[in-house]
Protein backbone atom coordinates (compact mmCIF):
# COMPACT_ATOMS: atom_id res chain seq x y z
CA UNK A 1 0.00 0.00 0.00
CA UNK A 2 1.23 3.57 -0.79
CA UNK A 3 2.58 5.54 1.91
CA UNK A 4 -0.33 8.26 1.59
CA UNK A 5 -2.95 5.59 1.92
CA UNK A 6 -1.92 4.47 5.44
CA UNK A 7 -4.11 7.02 7.10
CA UNK A 8 -6.66 3.72 6.13
CA UNK A 9 -4.90 1.10 7.72
CA UNK A 10 -4.72 3.63 11.24
CA UNK A 11 -8.66 4.34 10.87
CA UNK A 12 -9.66 0.13 10.67
CA UNK A 13 -6.35 -0.68 13.53
CA UNK A 14 -8.36 2.33 15.86
CA UNK A 15 -11.56 0.33 14.80
CA UNK A 16 -10.10 -3.11 16.35
CA UNK A 17 -9.38 -1.17 19.48
CA UNK A 18 -12.82 0.11 20.01
CA UNK A 19 -14.01 -3.39 19.27
CA UNK A 20 -11.44 -4.86 22.00
CA UNK A 21 -12.46 -2.07 24.44
CA UNK A 22 -16.39 -3.54 24.10
CA UNK A 23 -17.05 0.04 22.78
CA UNK A 24 -20.20 0.99 20.48
CA UNK A 25 -18.15 4.49 18.80
CA UNK A 26 -15.66 7.17 19.91
CA UNK A 27 -16.37 10.41 19.32
CA UNK A 28 -13.72 13.24 18.55
CA UNK A 29 -13.99 16.94 17.99
CA UNK A 30 -10.09 16.78 18.01
CA UNK A 31 -8.39 17.98 14.75
CA UNK A 32 -5.27 15.95 15.66
CA UNK A 33 -6.78 13.25 16.05
CA UNK A 34 -8.76 13.43 13.17
CA UNK A 35 -6.12 14.04 10.68
CA UNK A 36 -4.13 10.80 12.62
CA UNK A 37 -7.23 9.01 11.53
CA UNK A 38 -7.81 10.44 8.07
CA UNK A 39 -4.83 11.92 6.90
CA UNK A 40 -6.82 15.50 5.89
CA UNK A 41 -5.61 18.69 7.94
CA UNK A 42 -8.67 20.00 9.43
CA UNK A 43 -8.97 22.86 11.97
CA UNK A 44 -11.09 23.15 15.24
CA UNK A 45 -14.82 23.35 14.38
CA UNK A 46 -14.29 22.10 11.42
CA UNK A 47 -15.71 18.63 12.04
CA UNK A 48 -17.04 16.09 14.22
CA UNK A 49 -15.98 12.06 14.03
CA UNK A 50 -17.58 9.45 15.20
CA UNK A 51 -16.03 6.18 14.65
CA UNK A 52 -17.55 2.57 15.51
CA UNK A 53 -16.23 -0.97 15.13
CA UNK A 54 -17.93 -1.00 11.56
CA UNK A 55 -17.53 1.72 9.69
CA UNK A 56 -16.21 5.82 10.66
CA UNK A 57 -18.42 8.71 9.98
CA UNK A 58 -17.09 12.50 9.25
CA UNK A 59 -20.58 14.69 10.29
CA UNK A 60 -19.17 18.31 8.96
CA UNK A 61 -21.16 21.95 7.55
CA UNK A 62 -20.99 22.02 3.59
CA UNK A 63 -18.42 23.74 2.85
CA UNK A 64 -16.23 20.92 4.54
CA UNK A 65 -17.10 18.17 2.64
CA UNK A 66 -15.36 18.79 -0.58
CA UNK A 67 -12.03 18.82 1.15
CA UNK A 68 -13.14 15.19 3.05
CA UNK A 69 -12.81 13.07 -0.74
CA UNK A 70 -9.36 12.05 -0.55
CA UNK A 71 -10.74 9.76 2.69
CA UNK A 72 -13.97 9.16 1.15
CA UNK A 73 -13.31 5.28 0.93
CA UNK A 74 -12.80 4.52 4.67
CA UNK A 75 -14.77 7.51 6.16
CA UNK A 76 -18.62 8.25 5.17
CA UNK A 77 -18.85 12.40 5.30
CA UNK A 78 -22.37 13.68 5.98
CA UNK A 79 -23.02 17.67 6.11
CA UNK A 80 -25.27 19.02 8.60
CA UNK A 81 -26.58 22.56 8.99
CA UNK A 82 -23.91 25.04 10.47
CA UNK A 83 -23.20 25.21 14.05
CA UNK A 84 -25.05 21.99 14.17
CA UNK A 85 -22.31 19.14 13.81
CA UNK A 86 -22.25 17.85 17.93
CA UNK A 87 -25.95 17.23 17.01
CA UNK A 88 -25.98 16.05 14.34
CA UNK A 89 -23.20 13.18 15.64
CA UNK A 90 -25.65 12.85 18.67
CA UNK A 91 -28.81 12.08 15.92
CA UNK A 92 -26.36 9.52 14.35
CA UNK A 93 -25.92 8.04 17.83
CA UNK A 94 -29.55 7.38 18.15
CA UNK A 95 -30.07 6.44 15.12
CA UNK A 96 -27.02 4.00 15.08
CA UNK A 97 -28.72 2.52 18.34
CA UNK A 98 -25.18 2.90 19.91
CA UNK A 99 -25.20 2.56 23.87
CA UNK A 100 -21.52 2.66 24.52
CA UNK A 101 -19.58 5.70 23.03
CA UNK A 102 -16.53 7.49 24.59
CA UNK A 103 -14.38 10.31 24.01
CA UNK A 104 -11.12 11.39 25.57
CA UNK A 105 -11.80 14.32 27.94
CA UNK A 106 -8.32 15.57 27.39
CA UNK A 107 -9.58 16.30 24.13
CA UNK A 108 -12.25 18.59 24.22
CA UNK A 109 -13.40 21.37 26.11
CA UNK A 110 -15.38 21.88 29.18
CA UNK A 111 -18.44 22.69 27.79
CA UNK A 112 -18.43 19.82 25.40
CA UNK A 113 -17.40 17.40 27.88
CA UNK A 114 -20.17 17.64 30.00
CA UNK A 115 -22.30 17.53 27.14
CA UNK A 116 -21.59 14.57 26.07
CA UNK A 117 -21.21 13.10 29.68
CA UNK A 118 -24.93 13.99 30.16
CA UNK A 119 -25.57 12.47 27.04
CA UNK A 120 -24.31 9.10 29.11
CA UNK A 121 -20.89 9.07 27.01
CA UNK A 122 -18.10 6.85 28.40
CA UNK A 123 -14.71 8.76 29.31
CA UNK A 124 -11.72 6.90 27.99
CA UNK A 125 -8.40 8.73 28.23
CA UNK A 126 -5.50 7.91 25.41
CA UNK A 127 -7.38 5.43 23.18
CA UNK A 128 -5.62 7.28 20.80
CA UNK A 129 -2.92 8.51 22.56
CA UNK A 130 -1.77 5.11 23.13
CA UNK A 131 -1.46 4.74 19.08
CA UNK A 132 0.16 7.33 18.16
CA UNK A 133 3.42 6.69 20.06
CA UNK A 134 4.28 3.96 17.82
CA UNK A 135 4.36 5.52 13.97
CA UNK A 136 3.32 3.74 10.71
CA UNK A 137 5.64 3.97 7.77
CA UNK A 138 3.88 7.23 6.37
CA UNK A 139 4.02 9.01 9.68
CA UNK A 140 7.76 8.04 9.78
CA UNK A 141 8.44 9.00 6.13
CA UNK A 142 7.36 12.41 6.90
CA UNK A 143 9.74 12.65 10.30
CA UNK A 144 12.44 12.06 8.38
CA UNK A 145 11.64 14.78 5.81
CA UNK A 146 10.76 17.29 8.88
CA UNK A 147 14.36 16.50 10.36
CA UNK A 148 16.40 16.18 7.03
CA UNK A 149 15.00 19.96 6.66
CA UNK A 150 16.07 21.39 9.95
CA UNK A 151 19.27 19.75 9.88
CA UNK A 152 20.26 21.50 6.47
CA UNK A 153 18.78 24.20 7.46
CA UNK A 154 21.21 24.74 9.91
CA UNK A 155 24.17 23.62 8.22
CA UNK A 156 23.11 26.35 5.72
CA UNK A 157 22.56 29.02 8.37
CA UNK A 158 25.62 28.25 10.42
CA UNK A 159 28.08 29.51 8.33
CA UNK A 160 26.11 32.69 7.67
CA UNK A 161 25.76 33.89 11.77
CA UNK A 162 28.09 37.24 12.49
CA UNK A 163 28.97 39.35 15.19
CA UNK A 164 26.49 41.66 15.48
CA UNK A 165 23.43 40.10 13.91
CA UNK A 166 20.58 39.99 16.48
CA UNK A 167 19.16 37.25 17.90
CA UNK A 168 16.12 37.94 15.92
CA UNK A 169 17.57 38.66 12.54
CA UNK A 170 19.40 34.63 12.85
CA UNK A 171 16.00 32.97 13.77
CA UNK A 172 14.26 34.86 10.33
CA UNK A 173 17.10 32.97 8.78
CA UNK A 174 16.40 29.50 9.74
CA UNK A 175 12.47 30.21 9.45
CA UNK A 176 13.01 31.19 5.73
CA UNK A 177 15.51 28.17 5.22
CA UNK A 178 13.37 25.71 6.94
CA UNK A 179 10.12 27.28 4.53
CA UNK A 180 12.30 27.21 0.72
CA UNK A 181 13.00 23.27 1.92
CA UNK A 182 9.45 22.55 2.21
CA UNK A 183 8.31 23.17 5.65
CA UNK A 184 4.72 23.76 5.77
CA UNK A 185 5.50 25.94 9.54
CA UNK A 186 7.70 26.87 12.16
CA UNK A 187 6.25 25.65 15.63
CA UNK A 188 9.23 26.64 17.24
CA UNK A 189 12.42 28.41 16.62
CA UNK A 190 14.85 29.50 19.74
CA UNK A 191 17.82 31.78 19.24
CA UNK A 192 20.21 32.44 22.11
CA UNK A 193 23.10 34.40 22.82
CA UNK A 194 24.97 34.99 25.88
CA UNK A 195 23.43 34.91 29.19
CA UNK A 196 20.06 34.37 26.91
CA UNK A 197 21.34 30.79 26.81
CA UNK A 198 21.00 29.90 30.15
CA UNK A 199 17.09 30.29 29.28
CA UNK A 200 15.98 26.59 28.38
CA UNK A 201 12.48 28.04 26.45
CA UNK A 202 14.28 31.96 25.25
CA UNK A 203 12.05 34.37 23.12
CA UNK A 204 14.39 35.75 20.60
CA UNK A 205 15.41 39.68 21.18
CA UNK A 206 15.38 41.93 18.48
CA UNK A 207 17.96 43.83 19.95
CA UNK A 208 20.32 41.28 21.52
CA UNK A 209 23.66 41.14 18.93
CA UNK A 210 25.56 38.71 18.97
CA UNK A 211 29.39 39.62 20.77
CA UNK A 212 32.60 38.60 18.67
CA UNK A 213 33.00 36.19 21.62
CA UNK A 214 29.78 34.36 23.26
CA UNK A 215 27.97 31.67 23.56
CA UNK A 216 24.98 30.16 21.26
CA UNK A 217 22.57 28.02 21.70
CA UNK A 218 19.67 26.81 18.81
CA UNK A 219 16.85 25.04 19.40
CA UNK A 220 14.93 24.80 16.27
CA UNK A 221 11.95 22.32 14.42
CA UNK A 222 9.50 22.81 11.54
CA UNK A 223 6.52 20.90 10.25
CA UNK A 224 5.87 18.83 6.88
CA UNK A 225 2.96 17.71 6.20
CA UNK A 226 1.64 17.38 9.64
CA UNK A 227 4.77 15.75 11.41
CA UNK A 228 7.52 17.82 13.31
CA UNK A 229 11.42 17.83 13.87
CA UNK A 230 13.21 18.79 16.92
CA UNK A 231 17.08 20.04 17.51
CA UNK A 232 19.47 21.77 19.48
CA UNK A 233 22.99 22.85 18.70
CA UNK A 234 25.14 24.83 21.02
CA UNK A 235 28.56 26.46 20.58
CA UNK A 236 30.94 29.05 21.27
CA UNK A 237 30.89 31.74 18.48
CA UNK A 238 34.64 33.46 18.06
CA UNK A 239 37.85 33.04 19.53
CA UNK A 240 38.48 32.94 23.36
CA UNK A 241 36.01 29.73 24.24
CA UNK A 242 36.73 29.34 27.89
CA UNK A 243 38.12 25.86 28.96
CA UNK A 244 34.56 25.94 31.56
CA UNK A 245 32.71 26.00 28.25
CA UNK A 246 34.78 22.86 26.24
CA UNK A 247 34.46 21.25 29.78
CA UNK A 248 30.52 21.31 30.09
CA UNK A 249 29.83 20.36 26.23
CA UNK A 250 31.95 17.67 26.67
CA UNK A 251 29.99 16.59 29.38
CA UNK A 252 26.49 17.42 27.60
CA UNK A 253 27.69 15.39 24.51
CA UNK A 254 28.64 12.24 26.48
CA UNK A 255 24.83 12.77 28.35
CA UNK A 256 23.74 12.66 25.07
CA UNK A 257 25.66 9.72 23.91
CA UNK A 258 24.59 7.91 26.58
CA UNK A 259 21.54 8.38 26.32
CA UNK A 260 21.56 7.32 22.83
CA UNK A 261 23.52 3.99 23.66
CA UNK A 262 20.41 2.89 25.56
CA UNK A 263 17.96 3.73 22.89
CA UNK A 264 16.08 0.12 22.03
CA UNK A 265 12.98 -1.86 22.23
CA UNK A 266 11.73 -2.74 25.77
CA UNK A 267 13.63 -0.07 27.38
CA UNK A 268 11.63 2.45 29.58
CA UNK A 269 11.73 6.12 29.16
CA UNK A 270 13.42 6.36 32.30
CA UNK A 271 16.32 4.08 32.20
CA UNK A 272 16.87 6.57 29.13
CA UNK A 273 16.75 9.82 31.38
CA UNK A 274 18.63 7.52 34.30
CA UNK A 275 20.96 6.94 31.78
CA UNK A 276 21.84 10.72 30.51
CA UNK A 277 21.29 12.36 33.73
CA UNK A 278 23.78 9.87 35.74
CA UNK A 279 26.66 11.40 33.10
CA UNK A 280 25.80 15.00 34.57
CA UNK A 281 25.11 13.79 38.19
CA UNK A 282 28.29 12.16 38.46
CA UNK A 283 30.08 15.29 37.36
CA UNK A 284 28.52 17.48 39.60
CA UNK A 285 26.05 19.09 37.44
CA UNK A 286 23.36 17.37 38.04
CA UNK A 287 21.38 20.47 39.91
CA UNK A 288 22.13 22.33 36.54
CA UNK A 289 20.08 20.09 34.53
CA UNK A 290 16.70 20.40 35.61
CA UNK A 291 14.61 18.96 32.42
CA UNK A 292 13.18 16.27 31.13
CA UNK A 293 16.45 14.27 28.78
CA UNK A 294 13.63 14.01 26.27
CA UNK A 295 10.03 13.19 24.75
CA UNK A 296 8.45 12.19 21.55
CA UNK A 297 7.57 13.74 18.64
CA UNK A 298 5.05 13.08 15.16
CA UNK A 299 2.23 15.38 15.11
CA UNK A 300 2.89 17.98 18.01
CA UNK A 301 6.21 18.63 19.24
CA UNK A 302 6.56 17.61 22.46
CA UNK A 303 4.34 14.16 22.73
CA UNK A 304 4.30 10.83 24.54
CA UNK A 305 6.27 9.05 25.79
CA UNK A 306 8.21 11.37 28.01
CA UNK A 307 11.91 10.51 28.92
CA UNK A 308 11.90 11.50 32.67
CA UNK A 309 12.59 10.09 35.92
CA UNK A 310 10.91 7.03 36.18
CA UNK A 311 8.82 7.27 33.59
CA UNK A 312 7.39 3.22 32.63
CA UNK A 313 6.16 3.77 29.08
CA UNK A 314 8.05 1.29 27.48
CA UNK A 315 9.99 2.32 24.12
CA UNK A 316 8.58 0.30 20.95
CA UNK A 317 10.03 -0.24 17.53
CA UNK A 318 8.79 2.75 15.01
CA UNK A 319 8.94 5.34 18.24
CA UNK A 320 10.21 8.79 17.60
CA UNK A 321 12.14 10.29 20.27
CA UNK A 322 14.55 13.34 21.18
CA UNK A 323 17.32 12.62 23.58
CA UNK A 324 18.55 16.47 24.99
CA UNK A 325 20.46 16.37 27.85
CA UNK A 326 21.84 20.04 29.15
CA UNK A 327 23.78 22.09 32.02
CA UNK A 328 22.77 26.00 32.49
CA UNK A 329 24.50 28.60 34.87
CA UNK A 330 21.68 31.50 35.49
CA UNK A 331 23.06 34.83 33.92
CA UNK A 332 26.10 33.09 32.12
CA UNK A 333 25.56 30.64 29.81
CA UNK A 334 23.86 27.15 28.83
CA UNK A 335 24.31 24.20 26.75
CA UNK A 336 21.87 21.74 25.28
CA UNK A 337 22.37 19.05 22.80
CA UNK A 338 19.22 17.84 20.75
CA UNK A 339 19.19 14.75 18.33
CA UNK A 340 15.84 12.84 17.36
CA UNK A 341 15.63 8.97 16.89
CA UNK A 342 13.83 6.62 15.35
CA UNK A 343 13.64 3.18 17.76
CA UNK A 344 14.26 0.27 15.43
CA UNK A 345 14.37 -3.89 16.18
CA UNK A 346 17.89 -3.21 17.45
CA UNK A 347 18.43 0.04 18.80
CA UNK A 348 18.37 3.33 16.85
CA UNK A 349 18.79 5.80 13.79
CA UNK A 350 19.76 9.08 14.29
CA UNK A 351 16.86 11.62 12.19
CA UNK A 352 18.89 14.74 12.56
CA UNK A 353 22.36 13.71 10.76
CA UNK A 354 24.03 17.36 10.73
Amino acid sequence: MAIKDLASVRMNDFRRVLKQADLDGYLTVSPLEQRYLSGIELSAGEAVFLITPKKAYCITKKLIVSKMTPAAAFLKTEDVPYGGMLDGALAKIKKLGLKRVAFDPACVDFETGKKLESEGFVRALGLIGEMRMQKYEDEVARLKKACKIAAESFEEVKPLIKTGMTEEDVRVLMAVAMHKRGADSIPFNIVCFGENTADAHHTPSKKRKLKASEAVLMDFGCFYEGYTSDMTRSWWHGKNEPAEYKKIWSIVDKARTAGVKVLRPGVTAGEVDAASRQVIEDAGYGKEFFHTTGHAIGLVEHDRPILRSGAPDVLEENYVVTVEPGIYFENKWGIRLEDSFLITKTGSKKLTHK
